[in-house]
Parts: structure tokens; sequence; C-alpha cells
């Protein structure tokens, strides 16, 4: 039996998960698990990464106390934010967080050094102003200490990888999401990091996923009596790491889903496509594990249904996602209104169902009151923006999709799943819902050679983890509401 510790970071919550593995499925076992979010100092909203580390450290005691071996430890975070490592070893300050309204004007001053189609033909990574690119130009602009006074930068896993063992690396999968890494090259994008006048010696050397990092360093081994355990860079991307738990067999004609605050839908490619087609279409190409590429584009995701709970907890309504869920099934109308996820609008935290009713009212539909409304309003809308990407990724593909494979938290929103199948008109499969706990372990065994490689890790997922099938009905009604879609994007408020 093998037992490798899981540290799943998400930007709300974190979890410590063993998984325990017998040679032919994985069990996972929940050790621990505490909050995460915004940590607010003045304006600026960072990350508290000395409490994640103490946490991570509190999992690991969790995980020593049950006085079995543990044969690895691995992290996963979020993408795009960096830490900064001073020449004495210690980190510098606190890392901001990647909704840190810094970066909201950022964008022309990074085009006056070096132009938007010189940076997507370097990267191939969709646009966006949380992207780590756009966070170190306003750090420059800024004239930022911490930046000024940095050594090295390191990716929230990586960073908390190198508290764990002393490691600077930047892996594969999460380096990618910077919008700084060239994936024709497999290195970082020098001509980028030139013209913004970053020093090439802040940025670690690339590491491949699935690398052992090193082991617990002895402070750490004398601070929990234990040995020197493997510490390793799996796809240190949450997404990577969900997306390679995909259990997808010996499949073609299927897409990914990774669904929870983020929704990223996308394909699995060998080889980057960065065509201007792609560009216009803002899709990103980001590294994954077994060295290939995560084809995708970033969809606002449950973040605003998540957001309108929020607002409602703090009117003194305390309902749960499945009481919501349930509630837009038997209380609402279907398609009240609709509206678009990706617009700028939904992208801030507070309150949401105020900026939901906004946007129906700004674009001419009635307006949703209640919650059940309101949450309706959303998974619908949600859907239909997972039409557009599904249309895309078939026509810049070109290749005829047919499974959308979706995993992560969202598998447990059956009204959501429906709604997926019907949109896209294809066979919906949800599973596993732990998708990024079990591609985080499963990138342990690869690292340590007790898994073979990429296409036997899937396997022993779909072994693991039983899975759910959506197919779809409703065609013509969808079709219609598709339209309405289409028509209020091309028309909305703003266009995300």
């Amino acid at each position: 039996m093998k037992n490798y510790l899981a540290f799943d970071l998400g930007a709300s919550s974190g979890r410590a998960i063993i998984g325990h593995y017998d040679g032919n499925s994985i069990q996972l076992e929940e050790l621990h698990r505490f909050a995460n979010g915004p940590y607010t100092v003045g304006k600026e909203l960072f990350w508290d990464i000395n409490t994640l580390f103490a946490e991570i450290k509190e999992g690991l005691r969790k995980a020593l106390a049950k006085g079995e071996n543990i044969d690895g430890i691995g992290i996963d975070t979020w993408g795009v934010d960096v830490c900064y490592l001073g020449s004495d070893g210690k980190l510098i300050g606190l890392p901001h967080h990647y909704r840190d309204q810094r970066t909201d004007d950022v964008m022309p001053w990074t085009f006056q050094r070096i132009s938007k189609d010189d940076i997507y033909s370097e990267t191939g990574i969709q646009f966006m102003t949380l992207n780590t690119i756009f966070q170190l130009s306003a750090s420059i602009r800024d004239n930022e200490a911490a930046l000024q006074q940095a050594d090295k930068l390191l990716f929230m896993p990586n960073a908390l990888t190198y508290l764990l063992c002393g490691k600077v690396a930047a892996e594969y999968s999460i380096a990618t999401t910077s919008q700084l890494f060239n994936p024709n090259t497999g290195d970082w994008s020098w001509k980028i990091i030139d013209a913004l006048g970053l020093k090439r010696s802040l940025f670690p050397q690339i590491t491949p996923s699935c690398t052992i990092a090193g082991t617990l360093t002895e402070e750490i081994q004398k601070e929990f009596n234990c040995g020197p355990i493997p510490v390793i860079l799996i796809g240190s991307h949450d997404t990577a790491s969900a997306v390679a738990a995909v259990p997808a067999v010996n499949e073609t004609g299927w897409a990914y889903l990774s669904s929870g605050t983020w929704s990223l839908m996308g394909v699995e490619l060998p080889k980057p496509l960065a065509t201007k087609e792609a560009q216009a279409a803002n899709y990103t190409n980001e590294g994954g594990v077994g060295n290939t590429i995560r084809f995708l584009k970033n969809i606002m995701g449950l973040w605003i249904i998540q957001e309108c709970r929020n607002q409602w907890i703090r009117e003194g309504n305390k309902y749960s996602f499945a009481e919501l869920t349930t509630m837009a099934r038997e209380e609402a109308q279907p398609f009240y209104a609709i509206i678009n996820p990706n617009d700028k609008l939904f992208e801030a935290p507070g309150d949401m169902p105020s900026r939901i009713k906004s946007f129906c009212h700004e674009t001419g539909q009635m307006i949703p009151e209640t919650p059940a409304q309101i949450i309706r309003v959303a998974l619908e809308s949600l859907a239909l923006r997972y039409r557009q990407t599904w249309n895309e990724l078939e026509a810049l593909t070109n290749q005829k999709l047919s499974t959308l494979h979706l995993v992560g938290g969202g598998c447990q929103n059956g009204l959501l799943n429906e709604f997926t199948a019907n949109a896209i008109q294809a066979t919906v499969i949800t599973g596993p819902v732990e998708a990024t706990a079990f591609g985080n372990i499963l990138g342990q065994g690869i690292a340590t050679g007790t898994i073979a490689d990429l296409n036997t890790a899937r396997e022993i997922v779909k072994r693991s983890e039983a899975t759910q099938i959506y197919k779809p009905t409703d065609a013509d009604i969808w079709t219609e509401a598709y339209k309405r879609y289409e028509t209020i994007c091309q028309n909305g408020i703003s266009i995300g």
C-alpha cells in the first residue's frame, strides 16, 4: 500500500487528503480542511501564505498521527499568483491576490512595451488582467518594493513546496499560466521578459511535472519526528492535476470541463494551438501532466453562485448550495432572463444578486427577484456559455466533439449538469468530484515510479471512482435560448 499526501488549495478553501493506492485503485481520505481567501491590507488584496503553510503543517501532523508511512507530499493551487524570495532565502511580504485591482488598467502600459500579437505568438495564453505578466507589469509600473528586492519569484504551490523542502523551482504546468512561458521552446519567453525590463535571474529553471523536488527539511523532520519524506512537484496548477484525472481511457472526440469557482473547458493537445483564430477567441495553451497542452478557455464558473450565496448569508438567509439548486429547479421559470457570465460586471467580490439584476435591466430583460430565479438565471446562462465554448473548440481544433468529461466540485450540481448536456447537445460524464486530489496523487505515483504514465493513471481513476452520465434533451428549446444568449452577449453592457 502506498500513501500519498495531497494538499489541494483553492481560492476559498484547502484540504489535506491522503490517497491510499493498493496497486489497483485509489481511496481518498480527507484529513484536514481549512479556510482560504483574500487578506485585505488597505485597498489591496493578498494571500496569507504564512497561515496557509501553518495549515499544511497541521495536515502533515494529522497524516503522521495515523501511524502510516507517507510515500510523498504534493501541493497544487490556482495559477498566476507569485511570491518573492530574497537573497537570504526568506519570503518577502505577502503575495498579491489575482483579484487585486492594481492590474485593472495595466494592459495598455504592457502593450506599449511589447505588442499583444507578440505576447500571444510567444505564449499562446489568453489575455486576462489577472495573469502573472500583468501582475508583474503593475509591480514595475508602481515601483513595488517587493519586486525590486526579489532574488527569485515562486508560484504559490512552488513557494509552499520550497517552505517544505527548500527547492527553488518553477513547475511546468504552473509556469505556463503566467503568460511568460513559451510552449514551443519549453522555456521562459525571454523576449517578453526583456521587453518588460525584468531581470532574467528572477525566473527559476522550469521543472517537468511529476518530479521529486527533494525531501522535508531537517528542521521539519525534527519538528514532526519523521523521516525524509519526498516532496513532489506534481501538476502544480490545480487544473493540470484535475485534467490528469479525467477518466478518458482510449477515447477520441472528448473535451473536459473542470468545474469549480472557475470553469475551465478545453481539449488536450500534443502541441500548442496559437493561431490568429485562437487568439481572437481568447483561448489559452497551458501545460498539462505528461507534457501535454491544455487548450482551453477560462469561464467565470460557480463564482457567481458562491457570491450570491455569500450575499444572502450576509442578509441573514443561510441557504445551502443544495437548497438553492432545489429552489431553482422547482420554483423558477426557465429562461426568465440570460446573463453573460464572463461580463466584467461579475468579476469582483460583492453583491452579486444586485449585479445580475443590473445586467438584466441594462439589457432590457425581465429582472429576476427571488433567489430561485436568480440562481436559475445564473445556471442556465453558465450552460449557454459552455455551448459557446464547445462550438468554438470544435471550430478551432477542426474536430467533432461527442463527450464532455466534467470533473471537480461542479459535478455535484445535478441541475447544472443537466443544463450543460442540453446546452451542448452531447453526452456529459461527471466524475471524479475530487479530480484535483486524484491528479495530485497520481502525479506523485508517476514521480516515484509506482504508476507508469498518464494513461495508466487514468485507468486507475476509472477503477476508483463511479461516474454519472447525462444525455441531452430539449434541443429546440436550448437552441432558441442560445440565440437569445448570443444577442445579449453582442449587445450587453460589456463583453467579457
